[in-house]
Protein backbone atom coordinates (compact mmCIF):
# COMPACT_ATOMS: atom_id res chain seq x y z
CA UNK A 1 0.00 0.00 0.00
CA UNK A 2 1.36 3.35 -1.09
CA UNK A 3 -0.31 6.07 1.39
CA UNK A 4 -0.13 7.38 5.24
CA UNK A 5 -1.01 4.49 7.76
CA UNK A 6 -1.90 7.22 10.68
CA UNK A 7 -4.67 8.49 7.83
CA UNK A 8 -7.95 7.21 9.38
CA UNK A 9 -9.49 5.86 6.09
CA UNK A 10 -5.77 4.37 5.04
CA UNK A 11 -5.47 2.64 8.42
CA UNK A 12 -8.79 1.20 8.26
CA UNK A 13 -8.28 -0.27 4.96
CA UNK A 14 -4.95 -1.57 6.35
CA UNK A 15 -7.03 -3.27 8.63
CA UNK A 16 -9.32 -4.21 6.66
CA UNK A 17 -7.16 -6.14 4.32
CA UNK A 18 -5.28 -7.96 7.27
CA UNK A 19 -8.56 -8.93 8.70
CA UNK A 20 -9.07 -11.04 4.99
CA UNK A 21 -5.76 -12.24 5.46
CA UNK A 22 -3.70 -10.08 3.53
CA UNK A 23 0.10 -9.35 4.46
CA UNK A 24 0.43 -5.58 4.34
CA UNK A 25 3.68 -3.58 3.51
CA UNK A 26 2.83 0.10 4.32
CA UNK A 27 5.43 2.78 1.80
CA UNK A 28 4.69 6.09 3.46
CA UNK A 29 5.49 8.59 0.33
CA UNK A 30 5.91 11.50 2.35
CA UNK A 31 8.66 10.73 5.51
CA UNK A 32 8.54 11.70 8.32
CA UNK A 33 10.37 15.11 9.49
CA UNK A 34 12.12 14.80 6.59
CA UNK A 35 13.36 10.75 7.44
CA UNK A 36 12.90 9.00 4.55
CA UNK A 37 12.94 5.14 4.48
CA UNK A 38 16.04 3.10 3.70
CA UNK A 39 15.50 2.01 -0.57
CA UNK A 40 17.12 -0.25 -2.55
CA UNK A 41 16.60 -1.04 -6.30
CA UNK A 42 19.14 -2.89 -8.59
CA UNK A 43 17.52 -4.37 -11.60
CA UNK A 44 14.70 -6.16 -10.59
CA UNK A 45 15.57 -5.95 -6.86
CA UNK A 46 14.22 -3.91 -4.77
CA UNK A 47 14.00 -3.63 -0.78
CA UNK A 48 12.10 -0.95 1.42
CA UNK A 49 12.95 -0.58 5.09
CA UNK A 50 14.88 -4.55 4.80
CA UNK A 51 11.44 -5.52 3.51
CA UNK A 52 11.72 -6.91 0.06
CA UNK A 53 9.42 -5.23 -2.50
CA UNK A 54 10.45 -6.12 -5.93
CA UNK A 55 7.41 -7.37 -8.39
CA UNK A 56 8.11 -11.15 -7.86
CA UNK A 57 7.33 -10.65 -4.17
CA UNK A 58 3.98 -8.33 -4.21
CA UNK A 59 1.01 -9.14 -5.32
CA UNK A 60 -1.40 -5.97 -5.85
CA UNK A 61 -1.07 -2.37 -4.55
CA UNK A 62 -3.29 0.00 -3.64
CA UNK A 63 -2.10 3.40 -4.25
CA UNK A 64 -3.69 5.89 -1.35
CA UNK A 65 -1.61 8.60 -1.95
CA UNK A 66 1.82 9.83 -4.24
CA UNK A 67 4.78 11.14 -3.37
CA UNK A 68 4.49 15.25 -3.45
CA UNK A 69 6.65 16.32 -6.06
CA UNK A 70 7.30 19.80 -4.82
CA UNK A 71 8.38 20.90 -1.59
CA UNK A 72 6.74 20.45 1.29
CA UNK A 73 5.59 22.48 4.15
CA UNK A 74 8.43 20.58 5.53
CA UNK A 75 11.09 22.57 3.17
CA UNK A 76 10.15 25.78 4.55
CA UNK A 77 9.87 24.99 8.62
CA UNK A 78 13.15 23.68 8.01
CA UNK A 79 14.83 27.60 7.95
CA UNK A 80 14.94 29.63 10.59
CA UNK A 81 12.27 31.95 9.73
CA UNK A 82 10.50 29.73 7.56
CA UNK A 83 11.42 31.08 4.29
CA UNK A 84 13.44 29.82 1.35
CA UNK A 85 15.28 31.81 -1.19
CA UNK A 86 15.52 30.53 -4.52
CA UNK A 87 18.79 28.36 -4.54
CA UNK A 88 17.28 26.32 -1.27
CA UNK A 89 13.51 26.73 -2.79
CA UNK A 90 14.94 24.85 -5.91
CA UNK A 91 17.36 22.33 -3.90
CA UNK A 92 14.35 21.24 -2.14
CA UNK A 93 12.65 20.85 -5.62
CA UNK A 94 15.18 18.78 -6.83
CA UNK A 95 15.26 16.44 -3.86
CA UNK A 96 11.50 15.84 -3.56
CA UNK A 97 11.49 15.27 -7.11
CA UNK A 98 14.31 12.12 -7.06
CA UNK A 99 11.82 10.74 -4.39
CA UNK A 100 8.61 11.48 -6.53
CA UNK A 101 10.34 10.09 -9.28
CA UNK A 102 11.39 7.07 -7.93
CA UNK A 103 8.46 5.96 -6.41
CA UNK A 104 6.08 6.48 -9.62
CA UNK A 105 9.13 4.70 -11.70
CA UNK A 106 8.58 1.76 -8.98
CA UNK A 107 4.74 2.14 -9.48
CA UNK A 108 5.26 1.88 -13.26
CA UNK A 109 7.38 -1.24 -13.11
CA UNK A 110 4.95 -2.72 -10.88
CA UNK A 111 2.69 -2.22 -13.59
CA UNK A 112 4.68 -2.74 -16.30
CA UNK A 113 5.15 -6.50 -14.88
CA UNK A 114 1.18 -7.02 -14.62
CA UNK A 115 0.59 -6.50 -11.12
CA UNK A 116 -2.65 -5.05 -10.47
CA UNK A 117 -2.81 -1.93 -9.10
CA UNK A 118 -5.43 0.40 -7.89
CA UNK A 119 -5.06 3.12 -9.80
CA UNK A 120 -2.62 2.04 -12.18
CA UNK A 121 -0.35 5.12 -12.34
CA UNK A 122 -0.18 5.47 -16.02
CA UNK A 123 -4.00 5.90 -16.16
CA UNK A 124 -3.99 8.23 -12.98
CA UNK A 125 -0.79 10.62 -14.61
CA UNK A 126 -3.97 11.10 -17.16
CA UNK A 127 -7.10 11.35 -15.03
CA UNK A 128 -5.92 13.47 -13.11
CA UNK A 129 -5.21 16.57 -15.58
CA UNK A 130 -8.77 18.12 -15.30
CA UNK A 131 -8.77 19.53 -18.80
CA UNK A 132 -7.88 16.12 -19.95
CA UNK A 133 -10.50 14.49 -17.96
CA UNK A 134 -13.39 16.75 -19.28
CA UNK A 135 -12.23 16.67 -23.13
CA UNK A 136 -12.12 12.70 -22.63
CA UNK A 137 -15.89 12.53 -21.03
CA UNK A 138 -17.10 14.73 -23.44
CA UNK A 139 -16.09 12.74 -26.75
CA UNK A 140 -17.81 9.48 -24.98
CA UNK A 141 -20.90 11.44 -24.89
CA UNK A 142 -21.08 12.07 -20.76
CA UNK A 143 -23.43 14.25 -19.62
CA UNK A 144 -21.28 16.95 -18.64
CA UNK A 145 -21.87 21.04 -17.59
CA UNK A 146 -21.41 23.68 -20.83
CA UNK A 147 -17.58 24.11 -19.98
CA UNK A 148 -14.58 26.22 -21.61
CA UNK A 149 -10.93 26.26 -20.39
CA UNK A 150 -9.46 29.65 -20.63
CA UNK A 151 -6.88 32.00 -19.79
CA UNK A 152 -8.71 35.10 -21.50
CA UNK A 153 -11.09 37.17 -19.46
CA UNK A 154 -12.77 38.23 -22.75
CA UNK A 155 -13.28 34.84 -23.46
CA UNK A 156 -14.62 33.81 -20.19
CA UNK A 157 -16.62 37.19 -19.70
CA UNK A 158 -18.71 35.89 -23.09
CA UNK A 159 -19.33 32.27 -21.67
CA UNK A 160 -20.39 33.87 -18.76
CA UNK A 161 -23.14 35.79 -20.54
CA UNK A 162 -23.98 33.07 -22.74
CA UNK A 163 -24.56 30.10 -19.86
CA UNK A 164 -25.88 32.85 -17.27
CA UNK A 165 -24.65 31.12 -13.58
CA UNK A 166 -21.40 29.59 -13.87
CA UNK A 167 -18.80 28.48 -11.91
CA UNK A 168 -14.85 28.37 -11.77
CA UNK A 169 -12.18 26.04 -10.80
CA UNK A 170 -8.23 25.69 -11.26
CA UNK A 171 -7.33 23.30 -13.96
CA UNK A 172 -5.23 21.37 -11.54
CA UNK A 173 -8.14 20.95 -9.00
CA UNK A 174 -6.87 21.33 -5.59
CA UNK A 175 -8.91 24.66 -4.46
CA UNK A 176 -13.09 25.22 -3.89
CA UNK A 177 -14.92 25.93 -7.30
CA UNK A 178 -16.20 29.68 -7.03
CA UNK A 179 -19.18 31.49 -8.52
CA UNK A 180 -17.67 33.03 -11.83
CA UNK A 181 -20.13 35.16 -11.83
CA UNK A 182 -18.93 36.89 -8.33
CA UNK A 183 -15.68 37.13 -9.81
CA UNK A 184 -16.49 38.79 -13.01
CA UNK A 185 -18.82 41.73 -10.54
CA UNK A 186 -15.50 41.89 -8.89
CA UNK A 187 -13.49 42.40 -11.93
CA UNK A 188 -11.17 39.81 -10.87
CA UNK A 189 -11.30 37.66 -14.20
CA UNK A 190 -8.47 39.85 -14.94
CA UNK A 191 -6.12 37.65 -13.37
CA UNK A 192 -7.25 34.34 -15.66
CA UNK A 193 -4.26 36.13 -17.87
CA UNK A 194 -1.99 33.93 -15.14
CA UNK A 195 -3.04 30.75 -16.24
CA UNK A 196 -5.77 28.80 -17.64
CA UNK A 197 -8.99 27.84 -15.36
CA UNK A 198 -12.20 25.75 -15.98
CA UNK A 199 -14.92 27.48 -16.41
CA UNK A 200 -18.47 25.54 -16.37
CA UNK A 201 -22.49 26.27 -16.23
CA UNK A 202 -23.59 26.20 -12.79
CA UNK A 203 -26.00 22.95 -12.07
CA UNK A 204 -28.53 23.38 -9.89
CA UNK A 205 -29.25 20.02 -7.55
CA UNK A 206 -28.28 17.47 -5.37
CA UNK A 207 -24.74 16.99 -5.12
CA UNK A 208 -24.52 12.58 -5.35
CA UNK A 209 -21.35 11.31 -4.25
CA UNK A 210 -20.75 7.63 -6.38
CA UNK A 211 -17.95 5.12 -5.77
CA UNK A 212 -16.97 2.84 -8.39
CA UNK A 213 -15.56 -0.47 -7.56
CA UNK A 214 -14.25 -3.10 -10.59
CA UNK A 215 -16.86 -1.77 -12.72
CA UNK A 216 -19.72 -2.10 -10.25
CA UNK A 217 -21.26 0.67 -8.32
CA UNK A 218 -20.83 0.03 -4.23
CA UNK A 219 -22.03 3.04 -3.03
CA UNK A 220 -24.47 5.68 -3.96
CA UNK A 221 -24.70 8.80 -1.22
CA UNK A 222 -26.76 12.36 -1.46
CA UNK A 223 -24.71 14.93 0.20
CA UNK A 224 -26.68 17.31 2.28
CA UNK A 225 -25.56 20.00 2.23
CA UNK A 226 -27.20 23.77 2.06
CA UNK A 227 -29.18 24.47 -1.09
CA UNK A 228 -27.31 27.13 -2.64
CA UNK A 229 -24.00 25.38 -1.81
CA UNK A 230 -21.52 25.88 -4.87
CA UNK A 231 -18.72 23.26 -3.08
CA UNK A 232 -19.87 21.02 -0.33
CA UNK A 233 -16.36 20.64 0.54
CA UNK A 234 -16.27 23.79 1.80
CA UNK A 235 -19.38 23.63 3.78
CA UNK A 236 -18.94 23.93 7.73
CA UNK A 237 -20.51 20.90 8.78
CA UNK A 238 -19.36 18.75 6.01
CA UNK A 239 -15.14 20.05 7.07
CA UNK A 240 -16.27 18.91 10.86
CA UNK A 241 -17.41 16.08 9.60
CA UNK A 242 -21.20 16.71 10.82
CA UNK A 243 -22.87 16.43 7.05
CA UNK A 244 -25.42 13.99 6.70
CA UNK A 245 -25.54 11.64 3.78
CA UNK A 246 -28.94 9.44 2.40
CA UNK A 247 -28.21 6.69 0.66
CA UNK A 248 -30.09 6.81 -3.08
CA UNK A 249 -30.31 4.65 -6.05
CA UNK A 250 -29.13 5.93 -9.99
CA UNK A 251 -31.45 5.02 -12.72
CA UNK A 252 -29.77 2.35 -14.99
CA UNK A 253 -28.71 4.19 -18.01
CA UNK A 254 -26.81 6.82 -15.24
CA UNK A 255 -25.13 3.68 -13.10
CA UNK A 256 -23.62 2.54 -17.09
CA UNK A 257 -22.37 5.93 -17.39
CA UNK A 258 -20.45 5.84 -14.08
CA UNK A 259 -19.02 2.76 -14.73
CA UNK A 260 -18.31 3.91 -18.14
CA UNK A 261 -16.46 6.82 -16.92
CA UNK A 262 -14.56 4.86 -14.35
CA UNK A 263 -13.50 2.51 -17.77
CA UNK A 264 -12.67 5.18 -20.00
CA UNK A 265 -10.44 6.91 -17.54
CA UNK A 266 -8.80 3.20 -17.05
CA UNK A 267 -9.37 3.77 -13.31
CA UNK A 268 -10.36 0.37 -11.40
CA UNK A 269 -11.63 2.10 -8.64
CA UNK A 270 -13.22 5.63 -8.60
CA UNK A 271 -14.91 8.43 -7.00
CA UNK A 272 -17.24 10.40 -9.05
CA UNK A 273 -19.48 13.70 -8.16
CA UNK A 274 -22.51 13.88 -10.20
CA UNK A 275 -25.41 16.49 -9.79
CA UNK A 276 -29.22 15.82 -9.75
CA UNK A 277 -31.36 18.35 -11.09
CA UNK A 278 -35.37 18.79 -10.03
CA UNK A 279 -36.15 17.80 -13.72
CA UNK A 280 -34.52 14.70 -12.99
CA UNK A 281 -31.32 14.97 -15.21
CA UNK A 282 -27.50 13.82 -14.00
CA UNK A 283 -24.85 15.42 -15.05
CA UNK A 284 -21.24 14.19 -14.23
CA UNK A 285 -18.91 17.14 -12.87
CA UNK A 286 -16.03 14.45 -11.99
CA UNK A 287 -14.19 11.83 -11.58
CA UNK A 288 -11.27 11.20 -8.58
CA UNK A 289 -8.95 8.13 -8.83
CA UNK A 290 -8.40 8.72 -4.91
CA UNK A 291 -11.39 9.30 -3.12
CA UNK A 292 -12.30 10.04 0.31
CA UNK A 293 -15.65 7.98 1.21
CA UNK A 294 -15.05 6.87 5.17
CA UNK A 295 -17.90 9.04 6.25
CA UNK A 296 -20.21 7.65 3.81
CA UNK A 297 -19.29 4.00 4.87
CA UNK A 298 -19.86 4.67 8.59
CA UNK A 299 -22.57 6.67 8.15
CA UNK A 300 -24.92 4.49 5.57
CA UNK A 301 -23.07 1.38 6.27
CA UNK A 302 -22.04 1.25 2.98
CA UNK A 303 -19.32 -1.64 2.45
CA UNK A 304 -16.86 0.12 0.26
CA UNK A 305 -13.86 -0.88 2.51
CA UNK A 306 -14.30 -4.12 2.36
CA UNK A 307 -15.61 -4.31 -1.55
CA UNK A 308 -12.52 -2.37 -2.19
CA UNK A 309 -10.18 -4.96 -0.04
CA UNK A 310 -11.92 -7.99 -1.76
CA UNK A 311 -11.35 -6.65 -5.23
CA UNK A 312 -7.93 -5.77 -4.26
CA UNK A 313 -7.28 -9.77 -3.09
CA UNK A 314 -9.24 -11.10 -5.97
CA UNK A 315 -7.12 -9.41 -8.13
CA UNK A 316 -4.18 -10.73 -6.89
Amino acid sequence: MIGYAKQTQTAHQIKTLQDLGAKVIVLDPYGQDGRYAALSWQGQQVRWQDQDISPTQINAVLVCAQAPDIPTEAAFRSTQHQHLNWDNWFQHYGLQRDRSDTLLSLLLMYEQAGIPLFNPPSQTLLSRRKPYQVSQLQAAGCQLPATLITNNPAEAKLFIEAQGDCIIKPAAGGSLTLSANQLLEQNALENLVAAPAILQERIHGEDLRIIVVKDTVVSCAAVGVPAGTIDFRGEQNYQQGKITYQEVSLPRLVELQCRRAAALLGLTYAGIDLKHTATGDYYLLECNSSPIYLDVELKLKHPITEALCLALINSA
